[in-house]
């Protein structure tokens, strides 16, 4: 079903904390300020080094924000889903995007000019509030990736970034809790500071103790409170079950 401009608007609001505290008067007007845009899988919303020219609100779908290497490589930094605000904390000041925002599947996102959106800030402070609010949670976010890549043993970084991914992305099924988005090997490495090879042997092994189910771009968590005691880094309990399971 097709939304339309507005219903699709109140919609992004309703699940991003950003808007938390506002009244339906005050969004319906903030709607009306916002412009719908629909990317294709591997579309980009925007990219590196460009002039900061839109902020958007992530309706449906996901995105990857990746940066580039000096050697030409791509590392991703986030995966940002719907309620989530894309390009907008780094850019307040006007400036260039620090990465390219690269659509995971199709997405449906809201956008608003940087002078648009400073002029909301002045309108409502709710919302300033809520931006200072939602700033320091993604620093927070960012200080707990740092330690991790530090201190942590990679295969722990794994399972946190596992259990992160299920608390954002995650949807109950029937096997368990589904990571809903396309995430490859690779990007997996990406996310949690590893290598390719590790979490190929690591996510392996996690299947054949029935933690995980692995297919192409496919994790399923079966066993959540397992994988919790490899983010804590500690040894899964002898009793747990050494068994193969059919691939997702």
């Amino acid at each position: 079903m097709v939304l339309t401009r507005e219903a699709l608007a109140l919609s992004a609001f309703a699940r991003a904390p950003l808007f938390a505290g506002l009244g339906q008067a005050d969004l319906v007007d903030l709607a009306a300020r916002f412009h719908p845009h629909h990317f294709a899988r591997d579309e980009a919303l925007f990219h590196e080094g460009h002039r900061a020219h839109a902020y958007y609100l992530m309706a449906e779908g996901r995105v990857k924000i990746i940066q580039t290497s000096v050697d030409g490589a791509e590392v991703i930094l986030h995966l940002l889903g719907p309620g989530e605000l894309v390009g907008a904390l780094p850019n307040l000041d006007d400036g260039t995007y620090p990465g390219s925002a690269i659509a995971l599947d199709d997405v449906s996102a809201l956008s608003i000019s940087p002078a648009d959106f400073e002029a909301l800030l002045e309108l409502h402070p709710r919302l300033a509030i809520n931006l200072l609010h939602y700033a320091a949670g993604k620093l927070r976010s960012v200080h707990s990736r740092l330690r991790e890549l530090t201190t942590e043993r990679a295969e722990r970084r794994l399972a946190r970034t596992l259990s992160r991914l299920a608390a954002q992305i995650g949807r109950g099924v029937e096997a368990g809790v589904l990571l809903d988005a396309p995430l490859t090997r690779q990007a997996l490495a990406e996310l949690s500071g590893t290598s390719l090879f590790t979490v190929s042997r690591t996510l392996k092994e996690w299947e054949r103790q029935g933690v995980l189910q692995v297919g192409r771009e496919r994790v399923v968590i079966v066993n959540t409170h397992a994988l919790a005691t490899l983010a804590d880094d500690l040894p899964l309990p002898a009793s747990h079950p050494q068994r193969p399971l059919p691939h997702a």
